[in-house]
């Protein structure tokens, strides 16, 4: 059969066509597919490369977090015991007390793990309903001039003068040694049911003493002022003699899992040892120094240390703060700014300060939270320590803002003396650097 060339080149042109589709089909088509897939792919590695590199640049804000979160856990928890042992808490007690020149015994209830009690409703204080004579008081204070409030105001002050020193001792011991439970009286019925689903360990125990007024006062401060929290939630004192009293306490033991090896060093105590564990920046030793030295005790504390230290770079808050609730933390190898402002209004002391990443008071608008200085001036010590190396700068710059009556006197111990850590900067007519 002949073919023309028309037909040919029709031919030729659906060969061309059949050429281009299946090129298409099985080549061209399956080079885009292989091609997106592995576009696909490679956008996927470079997501995982950019979130490998932001967590690689970020590692060390991260490490500064993890050791600031740390200290705040070991702060927080570092008044609670680590396990309960009572063959440690008999040792512990007894020092106490034979320190205290009190004579007696204890008894333990059984260890339970539970909540922690909150006072009830009914054993809470009541606004007790005003003096049927009140009212006679009122109207002759008013007519010779003197104002009701003005009234009070001077009572309360002659109150104070007129109390006795043993009595205001023990109402300070007994503050400090129950205000766990005095927090929880606090408490709403939200944080109640909370509570009872947060359990905790705890041991019950009885004391019984005997020995002088003044020595119980001392026993009760002891107790307020010791590493680990006791809080004594009942007292009772009978006269036994003249010069001697007996009684009996109801005192608490709770303890917590620790994520440190603090339970390791509490275990191993012998008899000859101190008791109790060490503070990040030596609270109790510095403190008990300057009471020795001088008549100035310690109202804060401030830690300079390196960052290869496991602790913070900047650790600062109230003297003798068990609980650690007034710290306010810092980390970096670098120099930290920090400011702290002390203002006296309406007769009262307030203190603020702040860190990169902490504020105390969070709402720092307000004049802080108040506190009563411990001697005539108001007293910050600072300990630091030389640089490890070369590439060690951490370091604290330190602002004080004095609106007080007072002299603000600062220690510094332990800085290194090529490098300074510690730099002040304030107004030197309220400030004294030592």
């Amino acid at each position: 059969m002949k073919i023309s060339k028309r037909e040919k080149l029709m031919l030729l042109i659906l060969g061309f066509f059949a050429v281009g589709i299946l090129y298409y089909e099985f080549g061209y088509a399956a080079l885009t597919k292989a091609v997106e897939e592995k576009t696909k792919a490679k956008n996927q590695v470079e997501e995982k490369y950019n979130k490998a590199m932001e967590t690689i640049d970020s590692i060390e804000l991260q490490r500064s977090k993890v050791k600031v979160l740390n200290a705040k856990i070991t702060s927080q928890a570092n008044p609670l015991y680590p396990t309960i042992s009572q063959e440690h808490i008999i040792l512990e007690l007894d020092k106490l007390m034979k320190d205290s020149g009190l004579e007696g015994g204890m008894t333990f209830e059984t260890v339970e793990v539970k909540g922690v009690e909150s006072i009830k409703e009914s054993q809470k204080d009541k606004e007790l309903p005003e003096s049927s004579l009140q009212k006679d008081a009122d109207e002759y204070n008013y007519k010779y001039g003197e104002a009701k409030d003005e009234k009070n105001t001077i009572s309360k002050e002659n109150d104070t003068k007129d109390s006795n020193s043993n009595n205001q001792s023990l109402k300070n011991a007994n503050n400090n040694t129950s205000n766990t439970s005095n927090n929880n009286n606090s408490n709403s019925t939200k944080d109640k049911k909370q509570s009872d689903s947060n359990t905790i360990a705890q041991l019950k125990i009885n004391l019984n003493f005997n020995g002088s007024y003044d020595a119980v006062i001392k026993f009760l401060n002891s107790i307020g002022e010791y590493d680990r929290k006791i809080p004594i939630y009942n007292i009772s004192i009978n006269e036994k003699s003249l010069d001697e009293v007996a009684g009996s306490l109801n005192m608490t033991i709770y303890s917590i899992p620790k994520i440190d090896e603090d339970i390791e060093s509490y275990l191993k105590w012998s008899l000859n040892n101190t008791y109790g564990k060490s503070q990040p920046f030596n609270v109790g030793s510095t403190a008990g120094a300057g009471i020795k030295a001088n008549t100035d005790v310690a109202d804060f504390m401030v830690s300079v240390k390196s960052a290869t230290s496991e602790l913070p770079t900047i650790i600062m808050g109230k003297a003798n703060d068990l609980l650690r609730t007034t710290y306010a933390y810092a980390d970096g190898n670098n120099e930290e700014n920090a400011e702290i402002t002390l203002t006296l209004k309406d007769n009262k002391y307030y203190y603020k300060y702040k860190t990169k990443n902490d504020k105390i008071p969070i709402d720092y608008s307000d004049p802080g939270n108040e506190f009563v200085p411990n001697s005539e001036n108001i007293v910050l010590n600072i300990s630091s320590e030389n640089r490890i190396t070369s590439n060690d700068k951490s370091g604290l710059k330190l602002k004080i803002v004095n609106n007080t009556d007072k002299l603000v006197k600062i220690t510094v111990s332990g800085d290194d003396v090529k490098e300074p850590r510690v730099s002040i900067d304030g107004d030197s007519k309220n400030i004294s650097v030592n």
